[in-house]
């Protein structure tokens, strides 16, 4: 270990920065081997590794969804509706500023 209580302010703050750059750089390379060494125990049982995590099926399963069912509609024009998620429409907002109740309006 070594005796730091005789280093200068600034000694110890370059001290600091270089420990914290060798902490990042040794994060990666650590990171880096045990990828590594889980792809090669997966191959030897005859895996990816991708396999075993799941990532495969998780890429099939991922991007972008479908439409969300509507929840509100527009008594004035049933045409008009609201999943219920993201920005009120205005003709919900006008229905509430009347004082209306959203719950009249649930599909």
């Amino acid at each position: 270990m070594v005796d730091i209580s005789s280093l200068s302010l600034p000694q110890l703050y370059q001290l600091q920065k270089d420990l914290d750059r060798e902490i990042g750089r040794r994060k990666v390379e650590d990171k880096q081997k045990a990828i590594a060494d889980l792809q090669k125990l997966a191959a030897e049982r005859g895996f990816s590794l991708n396999e075993l995590l799941g990532a495969e099926a998780a890429s099939k399963r991922g991007g972008k969804r479908g439409p969300v069912a509507a929840q509100f509609r527009n008594p004035a024009n049933p045409e008009q509706t609201w999943s219920g998620r993201g920005r009120k429409p205005q003709w919900v907002a006008d229905h509430l500023a009347k004082g209306g109740n959203i719950d009249t309006l649930r599909v």
